[in-house]
């Protein structure tokens, strides 16, 4: 049995977040001692059956961030005072930059970091010097450390970023494949068909070019998202008179019954990391059409579901695709999903850091 520390920003609602949560609960499920850190105290997704600690270091949202990297290391003292409280522990797994910028500054033999999305994509987007700074920032945080990344081409990234790691390995993310089928098999008040869109409202997602693509489409349909209202979305949706055919549900506990009972999943996005409502929408038997983003999405829709990918930024090549894959009896095998599955993954993660 090993103490095992994960370390996430908080949990807001992001995949990533989610993904930290389910580290921890499988560290536990196989009988390890886990502690879940949080650098914010913010909780929306249901904990009620964790029997592990969840510590948050902080009391609200960003208590000491704006100190820069002052605040890193406040935020690593209270860690460190933390971890200690509970007792010795035998590997540190962090998740996300935040939460990386504060285990960088932990004095700890066996830290991994889990990369959860193309650096190299994203640095794409931005400014030359706002691209230069968040380089610098991510060669310091990685340099001769052990980096996870959930998908394979990220590894590839790294070494076109010149970030010199001291080891590099991929593990996906991992799935309750039986959890997410029974929570999808719960009842929704729905009565309507529609097409669903469970990602966050991030720029990244280019929920632009999902709505330019639904307002293309041929088939009578709706287009449910999972996304908290936001001012910006709402602007987009008015902006294409879609406010008759969209509907915004907001975050859920439980997204998995609306995405069960969806005609299709949907991801419109410029750059992933892995692509984890992919991963959900096949377990519940839900076809997926998503754009084929530099990691993530092309390793996970393979084989015949390879053909439902489309270029990124290319809203009437995504809508032509939307009404193809109405059209069409899309089957998922779920042989080639199991990979995916938290059982396949924890030996993945067991065989690390046996190493």
């Amino acid at each position: 049995m090993k103490r095992i520390g994960v370390v996430v920003t908080n949990l807001a609602g992001s995949g990533a977040e989610k993904v930290a949560l389910t580290q921890a609960k499988l560290f536990r499920e196989k009988g390890h001692e886990v502690a879940l850190f949080l650098l914010d105290n913010i909780q929306k997704y249901n904990t009620d059956d964790c029997d592990f600690p969840i510590v948050p270091l902080s009391n609200g949202k960003d208590t000491y961030k704006f100190l820069g990297r002052l605040g890193d290391f406040i935020y690593a003292k209270i860690l460190e005072s933390k971890m200690k409280k509970i007792g010795k522990f035998d590997l540190v797994i962090s998740n996300l930059p935040r939460a990386d910028r504060v285990v960088k500054l932990l004095a700890h033999h066996n830290k991994y970091f889990v990369i959860h999305i193309s650096y190299k994509a994203e640095l794409e987007k931005f400014s030359k010097k706002r691209a230069r700074k968040k380089l610098k920032l991510y060669k310091f945080l990685y340099e001769n450390e052990n980096i996870i990344t959930v998908a394979n081409d990220i590894i590839k990234d790294f070494d076109v970023l010149d970030i010199k790691y001291k080891s590099a390995t991929t593990i996906y993310n991992p799935f309750d494949f039986e959890e997410i089928k029974s929570k999808g098999n719960e009842a929704i008040e729905i009565g309507y068909e529609y097409i669903i869109s469970p990602s966050a409202f991030r720029e990244q997602k280019r929920y632009d070019v999902m709505l330019d693509a639904f307002k293309m489409i041929e088939h009578d349909i709706k287009l449910v998202i999972l996304a908290n209202s936001d001012d910006k979305l709402t602007k987009m949706i008015q902006e294409r008179d879609l406010e008759d055919k969209v509907v915004v549900l907001g975050f859920q506990q439980n997204p998995y019954k609306y995405m069960k009972n969806a005609k299709l999943m949907i991801m419109g996005s410029d750059y992933e990391g892995f692509g984890m409502v992919i991963v959900e929408s096949l377990i519940l038997n839900t076809p997926v059409v998503s754009t084929d983003c530099p990691t993530g999405p092309r390793e996970i829709l393979t084989g015949d579901l390879s053909k439902w990918l489309v270029p990124v930024n290319n809203p009437k090549a995504l809508a032509q695709k939307i009404d193809h894959a109405l059209e069409s009896n899309i089957l998922i095998d779920e042989e080639s999903i199991n990979k995916f599955n938290k059982e396949y993954i924890y030996k993945e993660f067991e065989a690390l850091w046996e190493k």
